[in-house]
């Protein structure tokens, strides 16, 4: 391979960012100021290609949009062997996760450069790692003019569409489910999926993807994530669509009516959030507190519960002097024993009164059996009195 300053020479080589097989990233210096280039090989590339992606670098770079990155040429070395890309040099990057209102706006930065290329052609390299932050906007980085290259046999991280992995078909709906993905790590921070290889990240794509409601973001934001990441790309909305959601939710932080976006058929196969009412937890009446300080029902652990359950049984009041005590002591103690003691108060008294009663039954009892025991002895001793009498009249 031939080296930079022979391919290159009016630039001064800072420092080689990132290379592979397919190409080789540069920081360089001219006059001044730090460009980015990319020197992709292009063995085996037919002319007409590389030809192409020429033709879509010099439309980008003539359409002047503030939303992705300046292309400055595109060159070819005589043997066809090299292709050569200058931009602008981009570092300054975001923090993550983001606040909702700097998301929306970088949504909608991201929609109005991908005008540019959908629906007619692809970016194909839509993640955080390519994009980056000026002082009024985001900038998207450059587009994956590898896969433009080497549609046939080249993998990598930026393409993880379900159809894609299926049928290796790349399209506009495809760079709408990355942007998704984009998305989701500007909320979560975390990115959706992890795997130490592309295959297994594709394997795991396949497999279903979970999408958890983030509290910290509106429902608006929600819906809009799970509209970008959506299995069936004819229910995923377009660029245009996106981009008139996002100035719906800038404008108001009500519900967004779908059917105003999406077509009817889309709508009705979707299943999206809800609106979230809040639970307003009402006081409970019917509990009576000794102290008029404690308005909050305290937390007891449920062994301490337990346990006091347990000495409530085992300890059962039998007499009046226990039910004295108890009433001493009775708001000496915490909530819960108090509770438990006035139970129990409840059983005792109700076991006096079993006992009063029947001791009353037993003593009402026992002063019959007494009378009607005197009422015999005096029967017999009439009934004795008067067989004297009449035997001494005879006699």
């Amino acid at each position: 391979m031939k080296s930079v300053e022979q391919l290159f020479p009016q630039f001064e080589v800072v420092n080689i960012l990132k290379q592979n097989q397919y190409k080789k990233s540069f920081k360089v210096k001219r006059s001044g100021y730090y460009y980015m280039l990319r020197i992709f090989a292009l063995d085996g590339i037919p002319k007409e290609r590389v030809q192409s992606i020429i033709k879509i670098l010099s439309k980008l770079s003539n359409q002047k949009n503030p939303y992705i990155v300046k292309f400055y040429e595109a060159s070819l070395d005589q043997d066809m062997t090299y292709l050569g890309i200058v931009s602008d040099y981009l570092d300054k990057q975001y923090d993550y996760p983001m606040q909702e209102r700097a998301i929306w706006k970088v949504i909608q930065d991201i929609s109005q450069a991908l005008q540019l290329f959908h629906p007619k052609r692809v970016h194909g390299k839509l993640q955080l790692s390519n994009l980056f932050q000026s002082q009024t906007n985001s900038i998207l980085g450059e587009m994956n003019i590898l896969f433009y290259l080497h549609k046939q046999n080249y993998t990598d991280s930026y393409l993880l569409a379900p159809e894609f992995i299926r049928t290796q078909t790349y399209d506009y709906k495809a760079d709408i489910w990355m942007m998704g993905y984009m998305l989701y790590q500007m909320m979560f921070k975390d990115p959706l999926l992890v795997a130490n290889n592309v295959d297994a990240l594709q394997k795991k794509v396949l497999k279903g993807i979970h999408i958890t409601y983030n509290p910290n973001y509106s429902l608006n934001l929600n819906n809009l994530l799970k509209l970008m990441l959506c299995y069936d790309p004819e229910l995923r909305p377009n660029i245009e669509q996106i981009s008139n959601y996002c100035q719906q939710a800038q404008g108001s932080q009500e519900e967004i009516n779908l059917n105003r976006i999406l077509p009817k058929f889309k709508t009705d196969k979707l299943v999206l959030y809800k609106k979230r009412i809040e639970k307003r937890y009402k006081p409970i009446q019917n509990i009576v507190y000794l102290s008029q300080d404690h308005y909050k029902q305290p937390y007891f652990p449920p062994s301490k519960v337990k346990k006091q359950n347990q000495q409530s049984k085992s300890k059962q009041l039998t007499s009046p002097s226990d039910l004295q005590y108890a009433q001493q002591t009775m708001y000496s103690l915490q909530l819960p024993k108090v509770l438990n003691y006035q139970i129990s108060r409840l059983n005792i008294k109700d076991n006096l009164d079993m006992l009063q009663t029947k001791t009353h039954i037993q003593s009402k009892s026992i002063e019959n059996l007494i009378k009607i025991q005197k009422s015999i002895g005096q029967t017999t001793q009439r009934k004795t009195h008067n067989q004297l009498v009449l035997y001494n009249r005879i006699n």
